[in-house]
């Protein structure tokens, strides 16, 4: 599955939750009633997954070289696209539906993840954070992609945020072999290839249609 250097630095950011949390046990955030939910029991990913996680891990590495050499600067999310607004805007509409599940604890829900914007002077950039918790009126978590455009924020950093400030969330459900939210990564979708959409879309089983 070839790739382009820039649609492959911005799907990167799922092979790196996918690969954090496959090594470690989920943990999520319940809002409504407990201050951190505690982690749930560690359950392997399943071949295809582990395989799409060893694929893209390559290809961001490639990616990243080819843009380094050609110095261009990556944008992952066009928050002026009133398409990929309406993706935030239906990420914090189901953003309770998506706690409950992360606050149940079953451990075929995987790779349970947020996904919030960081700014830094003038520049901002997303990233999915996992594993997270509940801290105070927000959540804590750790940065699980690799910063293209910041100096000062480092993969595995704890970053504290709000509710407000989630723009996505998605966690794969191993029974279904299913991906669920993720809507501004089908929004980027909707601008690639059609090849690598169809590719990628059965690789992580994300239906962008719902």
């Amino acid at each position: 599955m070839r790739l382009a250097p820039r649609f492959a630095l911005t799907l990167s950011g799922l092979a790196a939750v996918l690969t954090a949390t496959a090594l470690a046990p989920a943990q999520a955030a319940d809002a409504a009633s407990k201050p951190a939910v505690a982690p749930a029991a560690a359950s392997q990913p399943n071949a295809a997954t582990a395989a799409v996680i060893e694929v893209l891990k390559e290809k961001q590495k490639k990616a990243r070289e080819e843009a380094a050499k050609r110095q261009q600067a990556v944008v992952e999310i066009d928050e002026r696209d009133p398409v990929m607004r309406a993706a935030f805007r239906q990420a914090q509409a189901t953003l309770d539906d998506f706690l409950q599940i992360a606050a149940s604890r079953d451990p075929k829900y995987q790779s349970l993840s947020l996904r919030v914007g960081i700014r830094e002077g003038k520049r901002k950039e997303f990233f999915w954070i996992t594993p997270f918790q509940a801290d105070g009126d927000g959540f804590q978590g750790e940065i699980s992609n690799t910063p293209t455009r910041l100096r000062h924020i480092k993969e595995g950093q704890v970053w504290r945020f709000k509710r407000s400030e989630v723009v996505d969330w998605m966690y794969i459900d191993a029974s279904r072999r299913s991906m669920q939210g993720n809507f501004t990564t089908c929004v980027q979708l909707a601008k690639a290839p059609p090849e690598e959409v169809a590719q990628l879309k059965r690789a992580y089983g994300l239906d962008c249609q719902r």
